[in-house]
């Protein structure tokens, strides 16, 4: 990527991710956290965690990037299974690599981009076994290495992560951009300013969020009336229940509980 650059979109998937900074630096903010990552960084990202990356000091950098579903590989032995629940323990975690390790994971990620432009005869039997040793290595790494954190150390960035912590507490409640400055000491316009600029979400957006998520748990539960879903996941009403879960998911909370019944 050249110059300044976040995601815009609300990047919460049921997709695992591996991220991979070949240059520059980036904040990641992940669950309810903020990282400063670097060249070399790799970060592996469980399925369903709320994160995004946002500008550091630095505009240009370089990533690669692995999305993938744990069915794609589900065709392969029983194995894979244990290694992606080990990984999935932590939720997200964080790893500077050496520089020999950096050449294989960019090595590793050039095999898969060729595997995906070229297409040929078994390309997919091929990227399976790219992703498994991908794998493989991410686990070998965190159980060779006490994972060191990369937080941020801003007072900004903590409070803005605090703030994080103090909504996915209370999301289930009506909370209002006033109450949330009030409880925090400082003032709405600040609040907003910093939340966005730091998470890469408005505050709405990411409430919003956390209380979609929070249904989608829900309505595995087929005794659960609808109005009790939006209820417990914080929304003042039905409708809204309704507007704002198409909105991030793309289906009705109706039609996504029929999904779930087909998966």
């Amino acid at each position: 990527m050249t110059g300044f650059f976040s995601m815009n979109q609300k990047h919460v998937h049921e997709k695992y991710e591996i991220y991979y900074l070949a240059s520059g630096e980036r904040y990641y903010f992940i669950k309810d956290s903020v990282f400063r990552i670097k060249k070399g960084h790799l970060v592996f990202i469980n399925q369903g965690v709320m994160h995004k990356t946002t500008d550091a000091d630095l505009p240009d950098h370089r990533r690669m990037l692995v999305y993938f579903e744990k069915r794609f590989l589900e065709t392969l032995n029983g194995s894979v299974g244990l290694l992606l629940d080990f990984l999935a323990q932590k939720n997200y975690c964080v790893m500077e690599l050496s520089i020999k390790e950096q050449n294989y994971v960019e090595n590793v990620y050039q095999e898969m981009n060729e595997e995906i432009l070229k297409k040929e005869v078994g390309f997919e039997v091929s990227l399976q076994g790219l992703l498994m040793k991908f794998l493989v290595f991410i686990a070998r790494h965190l159980e060779e290495h006490n994972e060191r954190k990369y937080f941020s150390n801003c007072p900004k960035h903590e409070k803005i992560a605090d703030v994080v912590k103090f909504i996915d507490s209370h999301y289930s409640e009506q909370l209002s951009i006033g109450e949330i400055a009030e409880h925090f000491y400082i003032s709405q316009y600040y609040l907003c300013r910093t939340f966005k600029e730091i998470t890469g979400y408005t505050l709405v957006q990411y409430i919003n969020s956390v209380r979609v998520k929070e249904a989608q748990r829900l309505l595995v539960n087929d005794e659960l009336k609808m109005i009790q879903v939006a209820e417990k996941a914080g929304f003042g009403s039905v409708a809204q229940f309704n507007r704002v879960f198409r909105e991030l998911i793309g289906s009705s909370p109706l039609s996504y509980r029929k999904s779930l019944k087909t998966k």
